[in-house]
């Protein structure tokens, strides 16, 4: 049709199995072949993928419900947390669960490994908790005066970033440990390192954005959600900050002088509210899911459109691209996880 320009890619359906279980939280492999399954109501299942066909096996739970999995990159192991205070270390092969703790009695809410995978960063109530490899106790930071709400590591694994009511605090082990506050007046409820390792973003309990140039500290915000901004993710190539305002994904342009008194890239097609986006490693698409049950795939910056969208048998409730970048796990409320392939035409 005239004027209608083709998408540069699609989501193609590579298959999906049904857990019975609403699905909290997925992680991939590092080799990109399977995934480890967090259920809200406790199971913790290990699915494998060969390209065409995906199928899933309960190994264990946690009492009253998981939380989180995290897999180890470069290994094959993963952790899950849940709602009855234990973190456990599982066998990524067989499914065998090899260590158990309970660190605190508050939840485990927050789990994220070093990018090389020999730390890994855990975060209950105020407390952060960092581990070996094999969840061997390393050392517990010094505890946070609010609830930590979200943990990331920099590209480099050089610095740790917590993100709780009144700004991110980053800590850096080596050579020697160092502490430094990056102050806001809100409840910070994210936080997201560009992968250049210029700036740190975060989304905030207020309907704001607020961001810093880690160089030299100087801070901004983006105002204007109409609620709290809970998803804060960036494009590869560390151009665009992209955030979720109600049906609407928000991408801000670093590029050039900063988003600081520009507009930023509205991106339109679903027509409920959007409720998980990721960014593509690798690459600069980005994948979202909302209350219309609808999964669309966008390139911000190239097109103001979805490239693709599929309709689910359920909300999405999570989205996480592999490693590899070339393809998207989507978990349902209902328990289905499907994966489809990016296809670029």
């Amino acid at each position: 049709m005239r004027g209608v320009k083709a998408p540069s890619a699609i989501l193609e359906p590579r298959g999906s199995v049904r857990l019975d279980d609403y699905l909290v939280d997925i992680a991939w492999s590092t080799d990109s072949r399977r995934l480890a399954i967090a259920g809200g109501e406790g199971k913790v299942a290990l699915a494998a993928f060969d390209g065409s066909k995906v199928t899933a096996r309960e190994i264990g739970s946690h009492g009253m419900g998981a939380l989180a999995v995290a897999w180890q990159p470069r290994g094959d192991t993963f952790v899950s947390s849940g709602q009855d205070s234990a973190l456990v270390a599982w066998d990524g092969i067989d499914g065998t669960e090899l260590h158990r703790v309970r660190p605190a009695m508050a939840w485990t809410e927050c789990l994220t490994y070093s990018p090389d995978g020999t730390r890994l960063a855990t975060a209950a109530g105020k407390q952060i908790f960092l581990w070996s490899s094999a969840l061997e106790p390393m050392a517990k930071l010094a505890p946070q005066s609010h609830a930590i709400a979200a943990l990331a590591f920099d590209r480099a694994g050089r610095d740790l970033a917590a993100a709780s009511q009144g700004g991110i605090t980053l800590y850096r082990e080596s050579p020697q440990p160092q502490q430094r506050r990056l102050e806001w007046s809100a409840a910070c409820l994210t936080t997201a390192f560009s992968p250049n390792g210029r700036v740190i973003a975060t989304g905030t309990q207020d309907g704001s954005v607020h961001f810093w140039y880690l160089a030299d500290g100087r801070d901004s915000q983006m105002r204007g959600y109409p609620a709290k901004v809970a998803v804060t993710v960036w494009t590869h190539d560390s151009r665009y900050l992209a955030t979720i305002a109600g049906d609407t994904l928000v991408a801000w342009d670093f590029g050039g002088k900063g988003p600081e008194g520009s507009r930023p890239v509205q991106l339109r097609g679903h027509t409920d509210r959007i409720e998980c986006l990721a960014a593509q490693p690798g690459g600069n698409h980005l994948v979202s899911g909302g209350c219309d049950w609808r999964v669309s795939l966008w390139l911000p910056g190239k097109s103001p459109q979805a490239l693709d969208a599929h309709l689910m048998d359920s909300e999405p409730s999570r989205i996480v691209w592999s490693p590899d970048g070339r393809y998207v796990a989507v978990g349902e409320r209902k328990g289905k996880l499907s994966i489809f392939e990016l296809v670029r035409l």
